[in-house]
């Protein structure tokens, strides 16, 4: 089977994708797609297919892939400068967003807060992208919706409040 989307490429808010599969799976998918939801988004489906049709979508992926570069090594840069010994993340080499991984002892979800209220940053707690208890101490930084000059601000106060955190 394979399973793709549109959404990230021409608009994150876009929820459009599509599978590829034999009879039977699809079947299957119709079925639990038919359950969710009565209809399918139809203005939404023509709106992507006017833009993909008309447009240079090649063009338009280039100039994205560019841009999130950018964001990405501003934040990869800020991150190796700010965040304190015991602190992991990923170099992604596509994508919208750097994981990150805090010592143990360091619960995200309950950090989030403090984040908020203390530095006015945020972030995705890493916790509901795994299926048991595990990842308590991870987080999901979107690099693609800041500027290099906002996203190298944000991680620099994320640091800070992470220092304090591990020196307690």
């Amino acid at each position: 089977m394979l399973a793709g989307t549109i959404s990230k490429t021409i608009a994150p808010g876009l929820r459009i994708g599509w599978a590829v599969a034999g009879e039977e799976i699809i079947g299957k998918l119709a079925a639990i797609k038919q359950s969710s939801d009565v209809l399918t988004n139809s203005l939404t489906q023509r709106a992507v297919h006017y833009y993909v049709t008309r447009y240079d979508l090649d063009g338009h992926i280039r100039e994205i892939a560019d841009k999130y570069r950018a964001q990405r090594d501003a934040m990869l840069e800020t991150i190796e400068k700010t965040f304190p010994q015991g602190v992991k993340w990923t170099v992604p080499d596509g994508g919208m967003f750097v994981w990150v991984t805090l010592p143990d002892e360091i619960d995200a979800t309950k950090l989030l807060s403090l984040a908020i209220e203390e530095e006015k940053v945020a972030y995705v707690p890493g916790t509901p992208f795994y299926v048991d208890e595990t990842g308590h101490n991870t987080m999901r930084l979107n690099f693609s919706n800041s500027t290099p000059e906002v996203i190298r601000e944000g991680i620099t106060k994320l640091g800070a409040l992470l220092k304090r955190q591990i020196e307690k």
